[in-house]
């Protein structure tokens, strides 16, 4: 399967930093969200939505996760 950095032919180096730049994205989604999170207890309210939508994105992501390292373990099985 082609990724992104594939298809744009990136080196090792190139890899490593696109990595990390989306590592840091999800860092900086995550503090967004937990900031709307306080946000929202402060005034008063809550924010249900929220703090459901958080953990079901987690999921989807260990879930897709899991799902690609069972591929990979697939193809390179040897046999």
């Amino acid at each position: 399967m082609k990724t992104e950095m594939d298809l744009v032919r990136m080196d090792e180096r190139q890899r490593l930093c696109w990595l990390k730049a989306n590592r840091v994205t999800i860092m900086i989604i995550g503090i967004v969200w937990l900031s709307i999170i306080g946000w929202e207890l402060l005034q008063g309210r809550t924010p249900l939505f929220m703090m459901v939508m958080v953990p079901v994105f987690g999921l989807i992501r260990f879930l897709t996760y899991k799902h690609y390292v069972g591929r990979a373990r697939l193809e390179h099985k040897p046999g």
